[in-house]
């Protein structure tokens, strides 16, 4: 049976990560999709139609830049509405399902800890992640008006510090600890009975426990999926420039071929995006195996120092 509370170094962290979905991915991602797959929908349609929209206005300008050159400026006067309210859209509908998209993975390892296996519905899910909405919010709210600021004004130092050689790996691996101890703090957030504050204070604690191991398992972890992700876009992108150049020389029209070209740009940032929140999943589980591992390794400290205290108190 998988083991949630165990020790783990970076090797298990990762190995752990591909076994729980080779056990229970299945099971994990027909919820998944169950639970996130009007979210998805929506926001799928608004970026194709966005994206669309942004290649032919791009493919257009291209076109008549030379006889207007404020042609970009008077397209997003004329339809100031249309472009101010699918991007308000999108931001909302993004923001709901990236703190569903994080929050799931947590909900379904606390799930799956209180079953000790896959014995529970979607309904059961359904419920935690209702019974969490109004920490979502509060999450999202205090990472955006606290830590955001802090952190742009922390990565602003280090861009500056890039230019000096020190400054490249220092930005590395501060970003990747930064991503860590929110992603832990917001394990401790929804899992147990803490506020915001405390929340962060637990995950900067859990960091400092194993801080290599933990920012080198998070490094490998986004480098895999970025790799994978990036595999899966560019072979249809290739593709599509590929026949572009085919389509040129067998004297099609220009204007046919920009429009194929912005439909099949369109169809690949859904497919981008859509890939990017299913191997989201992948990293919070990740991370969410990372949390569990800490928690062990906290157990274990405590009750050696206890055993330590009782032959102290004996002497």
């Amino acid at each position: 049976m998988f083991e949630l509370y165990k020790e783990r170094d970076l090797s298990a962290n990762i190995s752990d990560t591909v076994t729980f979905f080779k056990s229970f991915g299945k099971h994990f991602f027909k919820n998944f999709f169950i639970i996130n797959g009007i979210f998805l929908m929506i926001l799928m349609i608004l970026i194709y139609f966005i994206s669309k929209i942004y290649m032919e206005v791009l493919f257009s300008g291209a076109n008549n830049l030379n006889n207007n050159p404020n042609y970009f400026s008077n397209y997003i006067s004329e339809n100031i509405t249309l472009v101010v309210g699918g991007f308000l859209t999108a931001i909302i509908v993004i923001a709901i399902l990236s703190m569903l998209n994080i929050t799931f993975p947590i909900v379904y390892l606390k799930l799956f800890e209180k079953e000790n296996n896959t014995n529970f519905s979607t309904q059961d899910i359904s419920k935690e992640l209702k019974k969490n909405i109004g920490k979502m919010f509060v999450f999202l709210l205090g990472i955006t008006c606290i830590i955001m600021p802090l952190a742009f004004i922390v990565f602003g130092i280090l861009v500056v510090l890039c230019f000096i050689l020190i400054g490249f790996p220092l930005f590395i691996i501060i970003g990747i600890a930064f991503f860590s101890w929110v992603m832990l703090s917001y394990h401790d957030y929804i899992l147990n009975d803490v506020g915001f504050f405390k929340a962060l204070s637990n995950g900067y604690y859990l960091l400092k426990l194993k801080f290599w191991t933990i920012v080198g398992t998070t490094f490998l972890m986004l480098m895999l999926i970025q790799i994978i992700q990036g595999i899966i876009t560019i072979i249809p992108y290739l593709f599509t420039i590929g026949s572009m150049l085919v389509s040129t020389q067998d004297g099609s029209s220009q204007t046919d071929n920009y429009s194929t070209f912005g439909i099949v740009m369109a169809v690949i940032m859904v497919l981008s995006v859509l890939i990017s929140y299913i191997f989201n999943n992948f990293i919070v589980i990740n991370q969410g195996l990372i949390y569990y591992s800490l928690h062990e390794d906290t157990e274990n400290f405590t009750t050696n120092n206890q055993i330590d205290l009782i032959g102290t108190e004996i002497e």
